[in-house]
């Protein structure tokens, strides 16, 4: 994964998510931090990973934790929206790749780039999951945060222009039959990313041509 993007971190800082003495720290330094915590937390998790264990694995002491943290909350905060950061690029890279016209190539487009050939390293994965299914159990407030999002606009704005054309039905409406696509999109991605395969590669494939068997005009 290539350095954090110094200008996100200094933005940041501004909001006080990190301090200023982390936004001078050296870009490996801080990659190195971040990429720790991304591994860590999608391990064990908000409640059960110890400063002391971060600290340790990423090569700091405790004093220069809270040096550059206020708090843990600070550390996922900063962390989850580096993550969102990235991902929203991620997407918006796929989005410009697409050369695809008809909504469901487009939607086989999408479901190719982040199912099956996702670019993020197995811990990003499991630090995905974590991030949109596991922290608000963790008691951890983080408001404003949704990075499924990236995916479900794009399938939303699919699914909207397809209803223009004449691909999809016009019968119901294109928010509600975006909101059901983006649903299955979620599952996709949740099951892949938790390793829990579909027996054969194409399966998505076919349950996006059953669903537009479904909701073709």
């Amino acid at each position: 994964m290539p350095l954090l993007d110094e200008n996100l971190i200094a933005q940041l800082a501004k909001q006080k998510v990190v301090t200023e003495t982390f936004r001078r720290l050296p870009p490996e330094k801080k990659n190195l931090i971040y990429q720790t915590a991304v591994r860590l937390f999608g391990r064990y998790g908000y409640d059960g990973l110890p400063i002391d264990r971060l600290c340790r694995e990423a090569g700091i002491s405790k004093g220069s934790f809270f040096q550059y943290f206020p708090s843990k909350t600070h550390l996922l905060e900063f962390v989850i929206l580096v993550f969102d950061d990235f991902f929203g690029k991620w997407i918006a890279d796929v989005k410009r790749q697409e050369k695809a016209v008809l909504a469901r190539d487009r939607l086989l487009h999408l479901y190719h780039a982040v199912v099956l050939n996702a670019k993020l390293f197995p811990a990003e994965k499991i630090f995905y999951l974590f991030a949109t299914h596991a922290v608000e159990h963790a008691g951890v407030e983080i408001e404003g945060i949704d990075i499924e999002r990236h995916v479900h606009e794009h399938v939303q704005q699919i699914i909207e222009r397809g209803e223009e054309t004449g691909e999809i039905r016009r019968d119901v409406k294109p928010e509600l039959t975006g909101y059901l696509v983006a649903i299955i999109f979620g599952a996709l991605v949740t099951r892949e990313y938790a390793g829990k395969r579909i027996s054969s590669r194409p399966s998505g494939e076919y349950l996006i041509s059953v669903l537009f068997d479904g909701i073709k005009a």
